[in-house]
């Protein structure tokens, strides 16, 4: 039987920095946007198409339809929050998706769940080879994997930087 490895908690300055880093891949805007994909999308990439994301806004008091037609403007302190969930399900999303997630490198930690707040559970599944060599800590492939995708070519800059952080990991 294999020994259990207690995970650890992200630490203030780790949640920080992936804050400003998913940031500066998405932007954050207060109106309702189409996004790069077609999805409408409004703070920090929050998707107003997913109907679990509507339930949380409806949750909150916020009439969806009036904020999917632009006619609402979020504040700071709601864009956060409904980062904090997003960001929240992605990072549950890649512990599944990496066993141990917490065990790999800050970078790579970092960008896997960046890549998985982009794609979600589903698409993030489709990386195959690169979670094979993220298993196996082979940063040099996963990187290489994850520029040889549809990903890569869609969001151009953040692929670059994301598979970056992961090929210089130690």
């Amino acid at each position: 039987m294999a020994p259990v490895v207690a995970e650890a908690a992200p630490t203030p300055d780790f949640n920080e920095g992936l804050y400003l880093q998913v940031l500066g891949h998405e932007d954050s805007r207060p109106y309702a946007y189409k996004d790069t994909t077609g999805h409408l999308t409004i703070g920090i990439g929050y998707n107003l198409d997913d109907k679990d994301n509507q339930k949380i806004l409806a949750g909150m008091g916020y009439n969806v339809k009036d904020v999917r037609a632009g006619k609402v403007r979020l504040t700071e302190p709601v864009i956060r929050s409904l980062y904090d969930t997003s960001i929240s399900k992605a990072t549950k999303d890649a512990n599944n998706w990496i066993p141990n997630l917490s065990l790999q490198p800050e970078d790579v930690q970092k960008a896997v769940i960046d890549m998985s707040f982009n794609l979600g559970a589903t698409k993030l599944g489709g990386f195959v080879k690169t979670r094979a060599a993220l298993i196996n800590k082979d940063y040099k492939e996963a990187a290489k994997q994850m520029m040889d995708s549809k990903w890569a070519k869609q969001v151009g800059q953040r692929a670059n930087t994301l598979s970056e952080m992961v090929r210089s990991a130690k």
